[in-house]
C-alpha cells in the first residue's frame, strides 16, 4: 500500500511540475521567436554573451545547496525553518559576491564598454533574487510541487507581457537583459507569499548549520561551476574568437534544443527525495534509480528524433541568418541525453556519499571541452561548439566513471536501463495497483 502512494505522490507531483513547464515552453516558445526576430544577430547575441558568465557565477551564487537542502529537509524536519532561513541569508551573501565579481571579468573582456556594463548588470541581478529557489526545494521536500507551479505560471504570464510590450514600444537590448532579473523577482515575491501563508516554522539563522551545509555542499560548488563553465564557455569563446553574430546563432539552437528539457527536469525533480527515502529506508533503491535512467533515456531519444527530422521547419520561424543554426540544434539535442543522464546520478552520489565525484567529473569535462573548443571554435564556428559539447556530455557520462571503481556500477545502471525493465514492471505495478 505505502508503495501505491509513493508512486501516486511522484506521478502527481511530477504532472503539477510538468503542466507549469509545458505552459513556460508555450509562452516561451513564442516570445523567444518575436525576441529574436526583433533583435538584430549582435544584439541577441551579447546579450546571451554576458548572461553566460551570469550562469557561471550562478553555480556560485547557489552554493550547491540543491544538490544537500531537500536532504535535511526531510531528515530534520523540526528545524527546517532554521535550515531554510540560514540557507537564504548564505545565498543573498554569495550573490552580491557573484554580481561584483561578473562586472569584473565582463569589464576586463570587453574593454569595460558602457554598453557591455549596462547588459551585465541589467542581467545578472537576478542573481539577488533567486533566493527563491529554496523555497522551490522546500517544496519538493513535501511534494507540494504544485505550489512553485503556479507561481512560476503566474511569472510567465507576467513576464511574456513585458516582452510584448517592450517589442511593440521597440525598447532596447537593455529592456531585454533585464527580462532576466524581472522573471527572478517576480517568482521570488510570488513564491515567498505563498510560502508565508503555508509554513509551520519561522526563519532562524545558526552557525552551526551554516558549517554543515557549506560542509555538505562544498563538493557541489566547485563541481556545479565547473559544470557550468563546460557548458557556457562555448558562448564565451565563440563571442571572444568569432563575434556577437555567431554567438546568436549557437544561442537560437542551443535555446530551441533546452527548450524540452523541462520534462526530464520536472521528472527528476519528483523521483530525487522518492530515491533518497528509498535509500534511507533500504526499499527498491536501485530499482527506482533504474527506472528513472530509463525515463531519461527514451525521452531523450523521442527528443533527439524530433528535432533531427523536423528540426529544419522549427527554424523557419525565424529570419533565414538562423538557419545556419540547423547542425547546432540536431548536435545540442542529442548532447541533453547525455547530461541528464549525469544530473540524474547526482542523486546516486549524493546517497552513496560519493560527493567528490561530482567536482571530478566535470573536470573531465572542462578539460575536453576546452580542447575541442579550441580546435573546432575557429574553423566551425557554432557548429564546432556544439561537436565539442556532445562529445563532452558522453565523456562525462560513461567514459570517466569507468575510471573509478566507486562509480563504475552508475554506467552498468545506465546501460541495464536501456532496456527499461525496471520501468516497464514499475508502470505494471501502478496499472495493476501492486
Amino acid at each position: 500500500m505505502k508503495k501505491i502512494r509513493t508512486n501516486n505522490r511522484v506521478v502527481n507531483n511530477s504532472m503539477w511540475i510538468l503542466a507549469e513547464r509545458i505552459m513556460q515552453m508555450g509562452v516561451s516558445f513564442f516570445i523567444n521567436i518575436a525576441t529574436v526576430n526583433y533583435l538584430q544577430p549582435e544584439g541577441f547575441g551579447a546579450i546571451n554573451y554576458c548572461a553566460s558568465f551570469v550562469s557561471v557565477f550562478t553555480s556560485i551564487a547557489a552554493l550547491g545547496l540543491e544538490y544537500v537542502i531537500i536532504k535535511e529537509f526531510v531528515a530534520n524536519p523540526d528545524e527546517e525553518g532554521t535550515i531554510l532561513g540560514t540557507a537564504l541569508i548564505m545565498r543573498i551573501l554569495a550573490g552580491i559576491f557573484s554580481i561584483i565579481s561578473i562586472q569584473l571579468l565582463v569589464g576586463v573582456t570587453k574593454g569595460f564598454q558602457p554598453f557591455y556594463q549596462v547588459i551585465c548588470i541589467m542581467v545578472s541581478l537576478q542573481l539577488l533574487f533567486k533566493i527563491s529557489e529554496l523555497l522551490d526545494f522546500w517544496f519538493q521536500s513535501k511534494l507540494q510541487s504544485k505550489h512553485v507551479s503556479i507561481a512560476k505560471g503566474l511569472t510567465y504570464v507576467i513576464l511574456a507581457a513585458w516582452k510584448i510590450y517592450i517589442i511593440i514600444a521597440a525598447k532596447t537590448e537593455a529592456w531585454f537583459a533585464f527580462s532576466y532579473t524581472l522573471d527572478a523577482l517576480v517568482m521570488c515575491i510570488i513564491l515567498f507569499y505563498i510560502y508565508m501563508k503555508e509554513r509551520k516554522q519561522r526563519f532562524g539563522f545558526s552557525f552551526v548549520w551554516c558549517k554543515r551545509l557549506l560542509h555538505q555542499s562544498k563538493h557541489f560548488i566547485l563541481a556545479s561551476m565547473i559544470t557550468v563553465i563546460y557548458s557556457e564557455m562555448d558562448r564565451i569563446m565563440i563571442g571572444n574568437m568569432r563575434d556577437d553574430a555567431e554567438v546568436a546563432i549557437y544561442s537560437t539552437a542551443y535555446g530551441l534544443a533546452m527548450m524540452w528539457v523541462f520534462i526530464p527536469n520536472a521528472i527528476m525533480s519528483s523521483y530525487r527525495p522518492v530515491i533518497m527515502e528509498g535509500y534511507a529506508q533500504n526499499t527498491n533503491y536501485k530499482e527506482r534509480m533504474k527506472t528513472l535512467y530509463s525515463i531519461i533515456i527514451w525521452i531523450g531519444i523521442a527528443a533527439g528524433l524530433g528535432i533531427t527530422i523536423f528540426g529544419r521547419f522549427i527554424l523557419m520561424i525565424y529570419k533565414p541568418i538562423y538557419m545556419a543554426s540547423l547542425p547546432s540544434l540536431i548536435l545540442l539535442i542529442w548532447s541533453t541525453l547525455f547530461s541528464h543522464l549525469a544530473v540524474a546520478r547526482g542523486t546516486w552520489l549524493v546517497c552513496e556519499g560519493l560527493n567528490k565525484y561530482s567536482e571530478i567529473f566535470p573536470i573531465w569535462g572542462v578539460a575536453v571541452n576546452l580542447v575541442l573548443n579550441f580546435t573546432l571554435i575557429p574553423k566551425l564556428g557554432a557548429t564546432g561548439a556544439s561537436i565539442a559539447t556532445l562529445t563532452t556530455q558522453f565523456v562525462i557520462t560513461f567514459i570517466a566513471p569507468l575510471f573509478y571503481k566507486e562509480t563504475r556500477p552508475s554506467v552498468q545502471q545506465m546501460t541495464e536501463a536501456i532496456m527499461a525493465k525496471d520501468l516497464i514492471d514499475r508502470l505494471r505495478g501502478i496499472r495493476n495497483g501492486k
